[in-house]
């Protein structure tokens, strides 16, 4: 297979990974104007969003946690960390565009014919994978954002989780007016979510293909080290090129994951606690869904980039290295040592980004909901 054909693969999905760092990052100079105009009224969506649903809150809270309050603050927080990544994503737009350049000079710098045939098969699964994660994600998540302001709709009044700033509510069809402006709310805020994740996850992939690649063919050549002398220097080259992606890339992620693990935490406590007063509606599971899912992304980026670089060490490990001349031993020692590192995603540089955090923080959520949900229990038989 051509390098020409690796690059086509690259091609075909890089104006959506270009438009998706645009619209994570709020930088509409380079795109189209219909994309400029769904970009800025995205943002100004997601922030009216926040203002309705913090003056909803502050106008309807009585002391109590009820189903409506749930989802007004599922709302909130869904905002809050919306904004919250895009602000750092913006901070971080060089590095990512830097990073984009890294990731096509994976498609078409190789070594020798083997490397580009291993490269292709592992470009084109990885690609496949984001492809399909696109298509799926985006009917998902718009048809749950969709399906929530049915659901509010056919509730009516009761349904209202935000209060437009200016709006009486006693002017006539108040109600109508909120319910229709919670819909379009909520499907900007539905697309920005998915573009926000979707440029993540495109490059978690490519790191994972660049990883497979180099562990597939240190894998057909372990035998053969000492007889080809530039397998070494791919070697090392390579390695070093991954260990880079990853810096990088946990470098542009690091603070909007502390972002996205605080948020998450009372997203998912709002979500189950609704769950649990309303154990019969379906929106209910789906949103709480969503909300896993995306908590969900990350830590199994960060398990599997983690995994991937503990097989690659280990694979390098056991090659008949100690059958190359000295000289060469002591330059293999030191890609050995690199390996021995942990490499993988952190949040802030505190909080490992994997499985186990993610299961962490649902189990914090489940037990923040059940005492809450006990103590509203208490307080009614109390009263």
């Amino acid at each position: 297979m051509s390098v020409q054909r690796n690059l086509e693969i690259f091609n075909k999905i890089k104006p959506k990974i270009q438009f998706g760092i645009s619209f994570s990052t709020i930088y509409v100079s380079t795109e189209s104007l219909k994309h400029r105009i769904l970009i800025k009224a995205t943002l100004i969506s997601t922030i009216l969003c926040l203002v309705s649903t913090i003056l909803h809150i502050a106008n309807t809270f009585q002391g109590k946690f009820t189903g409506n309050l749930a989802m007004s603050l599922t709302y909130c927080f869904g905002c809050i960390q919306i904004i919250s990544k895009t602000l750092f994503m913006r901070y971080n737009r060089n590095n990512l565009l830097e990073l984009l350049d890294k990731v096509q000079s994976l498609h078409n710098n190789f070594e020798n014919k083997e490397l580009n045939s291993i490269a292709e098969k592992n470009l084109t699964k990885f690609s496949n994978i984001w492809e399909t994660c696109f298509k799926l994600g985006k009917v998902i998540i718009m048809i749950t954002a969709f399906g929530l302001s049915i659901s509010s709709t056919i509730k009516g009044k009761s349904g209202i989780i935000i209060q437009i700033p200016l709006i009486p509510n006693d002017i006539p069809c108040s109600s109508q007016i909120m319910l229709f402006m919670q819909l379009i709310l909520s499907e900007f805020g539905a697309i920005f979510i998915f573009y926000l994740d979707i440029t993540i996850a495109f490059f978690g992939f490519e790191i994972m293909a660049a990883s497979d690649i180099l562990y597939e063919y240190i894998s057909a050549n372990k035998d053969r080290i000492q007889e080809d002398p530039e397998f070494l220097k791919i070697l090392t080259i390579r390695y070093c090129q991954i260990v880079d992606y990853i810096k990088q890339f946990n470098d542009i992620v690091s603070i909007a994951n502390l972002v996205q693990f605080v948020t998450n935490a009372f997203l998912s406590l709002a979500i189950f606690f609704f769950v649990r007063l309303y154990p019969r509606h379906p929106v209910g599971y789906s949103t709480a869904f969503i909300a896993l899912f995306e908590l969900f992304i990350p830590c199994a980026f960060g398990e599997f980039i983690k995994i991937k670089m503990e097989r690659l060490s280990t694979t390098l490990y056991l090659t008949n290295w100690y059958d190359l001349n000295l000289k060469d031993q002591k330059s293999f020692l030191l890609v050995l040592g690199m390996t021995q590192r942990e490499y993988g995603l952190r949040a802030a540089g505190m909080y490992d980004v994997n499985i186990y955090t993610f299961i962490k923080i649902v189990k914090m959520a489940i037990s923040w909901c059940a005492f809450i949900f006990t103590m509203e229990t208490v307080l009614d038989r109390g009263s």
